[in-house]
C-alpha cells in the first residue's frame, strides 16, 4: 500500500510536492507516525469545543473575511473553531507563530476585542532559521505562497480596521520579551513542524501564556508533519491538552 492509498487526504499535496519527496519526507515516517499517534490517543482525548469550554459557545457568532486560503491554511472548520474560541477569550493580547500567508491571523484580530493586539511573527522572506527546516516546510515557506500568489501577511497587509503587528524572525532565537511584559491570552503555535522548532515554540508558549489563558497547536495528526504528534505525546502526560474532534487542532486551556 501506498502513502497516497494508506492517508488519501494527502493526495492533495499531489502536483504541489513531487511523489518521491512526499515518499521520502512523509512515507519514511509512516510506520512511527502511527506508533505515536496510538500513544498520543490514550494521553490526548478527542472532544467537542463544549467538553473544554462553555455550551454556548459553539453557538456563537464570528466574523470570517477573506477566509479562502490555500494549501498550509487550516480547513474551514478549524478556522471557525479558532474565531469561537478568540470570540469567547475576548483576549488583550495574541500571539501566533507562524504568519503564514496572514489568512488565519487576519480572523483572529476580526474577532477579538477592538483593543487586542494581535502580533504574528515568521521568518523574513528568503531567510532560513537556526534550525533546518523539513524539504516541505521550505517547500510551503519559499514556494506555495509564490505560486498562489501571497507574500507572508498578504491577507491583512495594509488592513487599518485591525491592530494586528507582523514581527519578522526566527521563532527559535526570537526575543519575545521585545513584546511587552504583559502575558499572552492565546497563542496560535503553526510555525516549523519539526521535533526542535516545535519544542522551543511551545516552551516558549507556556513561558507567555496567561494563566487562564488557551494554547492551540495546529497539525496535530496529521502524517503529514509528524513530529507535532509525536511531541505532543510526549507532553500530553505534563500537561491537559485536548484535540478538536475533526480537526487537526490540539488545545490546551489551563481552567
Amino acid at each position: 500500500m501506498t502513502i497516497f492509498e494508506k492517508y488519501p487526504y494527502i493526495n492533495s499535496l499531489r502536483n504541489l510536492v513531487p511523489d518521491d519527496l512526499i515518499e521520502a519526507e512523509i512515507g519514511a515516517k509512516a510506520n512511527a507516525f502511527d506508533g505515536d499517534i496510538e500513544r498520543a490517543r490514550k494521553q490526548i482525548q478527542s472532544v467537542n469545543l463544549n467538553k473544554i469550554f462553555p455550551p454556548e459557545l459553539e453557538k456563537g457568532k464570528i466574523v470570517l473575511e477573506n477566509f479562502l486560503g490555500h494549501w498550509g491554511n487550516v480547513s474551514i472548520e478549524e478556522l471557525c473553531k479558532i474565531c469561537l474560541i478568540v470570540k469567547f477569550l475576548q483576549p488583550k493580547r495574541m500571539l501566533e507563530i507562524g504568519t503564514y500567508n496572514g489568512m488565519t491571523t487576519l480572523q483572529m484580530a476580526l474577532n477579538a476585542p477592538k483593543d487586542c493586539v494581535t502580533y504574528t511573527l515568521d521568518l523574513p522572506e528568503d531567510v532560513m532559521g537556526a534550525l533546518e527546516l523539513s524539504k516541505i516546510d521550505t517547500l510551503i515557506a519559499k514556494i506555495f505562497k509564490e505560486r498562489f500568489g501571497t507574500r507572508t501577511g498578504s491577507y491583512f497587509d495594509g488592513r487599518k480596521d485591525v491592530n494586528i503587528i507582523q514581527k519578522l524572525g526566527d521563532s527559535a532565537t526570537f526575543d519575545y520579551d521585545t513584546l511587552g511584559n504583559e502575558k499572552m491570552d492565546l497563542i496560535f503555535i503553526d510555525a516549523a513542524h519539526d521535533y526542535a522548532n516545535k519544542k522551543i515554540d511551545t516552551e516558549q508558549a507556556f513561558r507567555l501564556i496567561n494563566k487562564n489563558g488557551v494554547i492551540l497547536w495546529h497539525n496535530y495528526n496529521d502524517v503529514t508533519s509528524p513530529d507535532v504528534t509525536k511531541y505532543l505525546a510526549d507532553i500530553s502526560q505534563q500537561y491537559k491538552i485536548y484535540h478538536l474532534r475533526n480537526t487537526l487542532l490540539a488545545v490546551y486551556y489551563n481552567v
